[in-house]
């Protein structure tokens, strides 16, 4: 189990911020989150304009927005945070997720060409959404550009004006494209994103359909355009075998059968997306 004291340099600092120890509804394991959930929502809030704007926009198309988000919604009802889950799909051709602190999760048009049925749909969806449950976003950040600039944008994400959202924007989305997830964090995504699928009703086993497809689209990593999605979130044949113990030890009678299988509102998504461009750009 984590612990978030270690963390923290000398006695003073750890009894000043003990309090910002919390427990992961997720896991239950002890984190350490200087920022509060209003913070962390109000964060995503002010980096989605410009993470949008560096995605290509949003895709203009009321299906696809619609059935996208009906899958996520399902899926982040299982999860036991809760949060202001939303999701959108955007018009990059290169292939991603990204889910922002406070929930809001985004999918590119680049990879939802690239899956093959609903259930892998679902299971990036609830990888995403296992990222926000157990904070691994606003963790990495904290990381990444330290601790105190996180408060601090926190804290001027609630209630900023036009010039300081959009400077705060800018900070937060340079910091999520620079995000590098752990093996730990992969995994635990992946764990989380398993059981809140099998909540919502689909086949647990779309988890490994997913990381097997991404695998063999990707070209193990040799693919043009899978870079920035693989430095993200790291895809390896160990990570496709944790994800077919967890599988096997959460639901024994489960089976991989139908998980690559189309249905309809799957297959009219794709056609009103159009085929992948010939040309792919690079990711943002």
């Amino acid at each position: 189990m984590r612990n978030c004291l270690p963390l923290l340099p000398g006695l003073l600092i750890v009894l000043l911020l003990a309090p910002s120890c919390v427990v992961s509804p997720a896991t239950g394991e002890r984190q350490l989150v200087l920022i509060s959930s209003d913070q962390e929502i109000a964060m995503g809030r002010e980096a989605s304009p410009e993470l949008e704007q560096q995605l290509g926009g949003l895709v203009q198309d009321e299906y696809v927005q619609s059935y996208v988000a009906s899958v996520g919604r399902r899926v982040a009802e299982q999860s036991e945070r809760r949060m202001p889950y939303e999701f959108a799909v955007v018009a990059s051709p290169v292939p991603n997720a990204l889910a922002l602190p406070g929930g809001k999760i985004y999918i590119t048009a680049g990879l939802l060409r690239a899956m093959e049925s609903e259930c892998e749909l679902a299971a990036v969806l609830g990888h995403e959404v296992g990222h926000v449950a157990d904070r691994h976003n606003v963790q990495g950040l904290q990381r990444q550009m330290g601790v105190q600039l996180v408060a601090e944008l926190a804290a001027a994400a609630v209630g900023a004006d036009g010039g300081t959202a959009a400077r705060v924007g800018t900070q937060i989305v340079g910091g999520m494209f620079n995000l590098k997830y752990s093996r730990e964090d992969e995994y635990q995504a992946d764990e989380l994103g398993v059981r809140y699928m099998a909540r919502a009703g689909y086949n647990p086993y779309g988890m490994v359909a997913l990381l097997e497809t991404l695998q063999e689209a990707s070209g193990g990593g040799e693919a043009p355009g899978w870079t920035e999605i693989l430095q993200t979130h790291p895809l390896t044949s160990n990570r496709i075998e944790e994800a077919r113990r967890n599988v096997r030890r959460q639901h024994p009678n489960a089976s991989p059968a139908g998980c690559t299988v189309a249905d309809d509102a799957f297959s009219r998504m794709q056609q009103r997306l159009g085929p992948q461009p010939a040309q792919e750009g690079r990711a943002p």
